[in-house]
Parts: structure tokens; C-alpha cells; sequence
């Protein structure tokens, strides 16, 4: 059980990167603005709905493969690398 969420936990988060990316991407495709790309995680930056919905469900997905890091922490701690 340990291994398969210790794998599930870095599929996710792997999963989140690859959403934060194209949805940065496709933000800085479509506004040639490479600094706002910077300014995107502390600031507004003014994103289409598809750029929102990928940016969002990486975050998303972050949050989860960082529970999911808590929880195999704590439930076995000894047992995961």
C-alpha cells in the first residue's frame, strides 16, 4: 500500500507540473508577455479560460501530491524513501 501511493503521490504531482506548464505556455504564447509568466504566481495576470483551467487543475494537483506526501509520512514513516 505504501509503494502504490509513494507512486500515485509522484504520478500526481508530475501530472500537476505538466498542467502549471501549459498553462503558463499557452499564456505566454498567446500574450508574448514573458514577464507576466514571472508575475503569474503572486499577482493577476489577466488568462483565457483554457490558461485559467490548466493552471488551476496543476495547483490542484500539487495540493493533493503534497496531502498525499503528509499522509504517507504519517502513516508509515519508516517504510517509504
Amino acid at each position: 500500500m505504501a509503494i502504490t501511493l509513494f507512486w500515485l503521490e509522484k504520478g500526481i504531482l508530475l501530472l500537476g507540473i505538466l498542467c502549471l506548464l501549459t498553462g503558463i505556455l499557452q499564456y505566454g504564447r498567446r500574450s508574448h508577455d514573458w514577464k507576466g509568466v514571472i508575475t503569474m504566481f503572486y499577482k493577476r495576470v489577466p488568462l483565457s479560460v483554457t490558461e485559467f483551467k490548466w493552471y488551476r487543475s496543476g495547483i490542484a494537483f500539487v495540493l493533493i501530491a503534497v496531502v498525499l506526501k503528509v499522509l504517507l509520512f504519517t502513516l508509515w514513516p519508516h517504510q517509504v524513501v
